[in-house]
């Protein structure tokens, strides 16, 4: 199947996501076995703190609020560190997310409008509050390389959503030192999940501290991998 253009990210030549299947697809690889709705229907736990290697259109982020929107959770807080190398401009996400316009048409007019006010030539932290049925979120945006925003991270995270390019396209998203990084700033019992069953990506997760395990893949893709910090 050939893939439409505008989503193809130049600079690595490959797809930003699934192109059929992408909200599902998502809470699949990335949702599920995540520890995120156990811990925030629980007693006396209201925030959980995620981090992201590569934002692209924010494709994951739209996708977690639908899920949490539905899940029925109330008064909880999400905090949602990610970063983008390439940032694409506000016209540019809206026309890669139009995709997926019928299931989540107003989350991505809501994201689109708070991206649009965002500065993205300029380097660094970039904050976004959104209030959603579940509680708030906050997206933490980070414009420049992913080592940078892992060790610019003063807590740690309960889950990591790895979604940079594949380790052929884009090889420095899953780096040794990366992945070391990313582990240190992952709580014990902490998660991380990905797209990817590389065998550099699974020994550099052991590396790092996770115990990973593979599980049948969604869609056209046969594998994934899931990881639990120990």
């Amino acid at each position: 199947m050939q893939i439409p253009p505008h989503l193809v990210n130049e600079h690595y030549n490959d797809r930003y996501f699934d192109v059929v299947n992408a909200i599902e697809e998502a809470r699949y690889i990335y949702f599920q076995d995540s520890g995120i709705t156990d811990v925030l229907a629980g007693q006396g736990r209201k925030e959980f703190r995620i981090g992201e290697t590569g934002f692209g259109a924010g494709r994951l982020l739209i996708a977690l609020m639908d899920f949490l929107d539905k899940s029925g959770v109330t008064d909880r807080a999400i905090t949602y560190n990610s970063v983008e190398l390439h940032p694409i401009t506000f016209e540019r996400m809206e026309s890669i997310l139009g995709g997926f316009r019928t299931e989540a048409g107003p989350l991505i007019d809501l994201l689109v409008g708070a991206y649009s006010r965002i500065e993205i030539l300029r380097p660094g932290w970039h904050r976004i509050y959104l209030t959603r049925p579940f509680g708030s979120l906050t997206l933490n945006l980070w414009i420049g390389e992913a080592l940078e925003m892992v060790r610019a991270l003063t807590i740690p995270c309960d889950a990591w959503f790895l979604d940079g390019h594949g380790p052929k396209k884009n090889p420095a998203i899953w780096r040794h030192e990366l992945l070391m990084a990313i582990g240190e700033k992952t709580v014990t019992g902490g998660t991380c999940a990905t797209f990817t069953v590389a065998g550099a990506v699974r020994r550099g997760l052991t590396a790092a501290g996770f115990s990973v395990v593979q599980r049948p893949g969604f869609g056209g893709k046969k594998a994934v991998l899931k990881g639990v910090k120990v």
